[in-house]
């Protein structure tokens, strides 16, 4: 008898665990524009020039101009190259903005600073998200009675980078990439 209970039990057992579903697999968002596919051309020299534009907190602004050695035609984006550290590692990463979008970009900022002169009287947000998954944003917290910004790039789940500025640097950042599309 108690083999039997034993028996029927571990089936049991077996049996609901075999009914739980795996957990689901994350995919890796491609974190380069559009424009930007040095991966993709084979068979062909790439030259890659990089110059410093400026630089925000942690982030390095910089023009990329990548140059195809077959046909000579030549492709410039806005690289924001940042540092990430884990337990174990500490990784660089670019993410690049095109010139249009990059335009786009400013004028949202633009519209941010000008709402952070309008007294909001609860909480607000607002966030514009670039094609390689840069969010950038604004919350009015109404508890403190200001708004913070913040720049989001993107990471894996166990490492969200976020990066806090106030009002005065916002207008330095929208200076920065104001250069920076007049260097593109």
């Amino acid at each position: 008898m108690k083999r039997i209970i034993i028996l029927i039990s571990c089936v049991s057992c077996m049996w609901a665990t075999a009914q739980i579903t795996p957990p689901p697999t994350i995919q890796r968002s491609n974190t380069t524009s559009r424009g930007l596919t040095i991966n993709s051309r084979k068979g062909t020299l790439i030259e890659k020039k990089i110059s410093n534009l400026g630089k925000f907190k942690n982030l390095n602004i910089q023009k990329i101009v990548t140059r195809d050695g077959s046909d000579n035609s030549s492709e410039s984006v806005l690289g924001i190259m940042y540092e990430y550290e884990t337990f174990d590692e500490i990784s660089k990463k670019t993410l690049t903005v095109d010139k249009n979008e990059l335009g786009k970009l400013i004028q949202a900022l633009q519209t941010l600073e000008q709402k952070e002169n309008e007294k909001a009287n609860q909480e607000t947000k607002y966030k514009f998200v670039t094609m390689s998954n840069i969010e950038f944003g604004s919350v009015y917290r109404e508890k403190i009675s200001s708004w913070v910004n913040y720049i989001k790039t993107p990471g894996n789940h166990f490492n969200q980078n976020l990066l806090e500025f106030n009002k005065d640097e916002l207008k330095e950042l929208i200076t920065v990439l104001k250069k920076a599309d007049q260097e593109l």
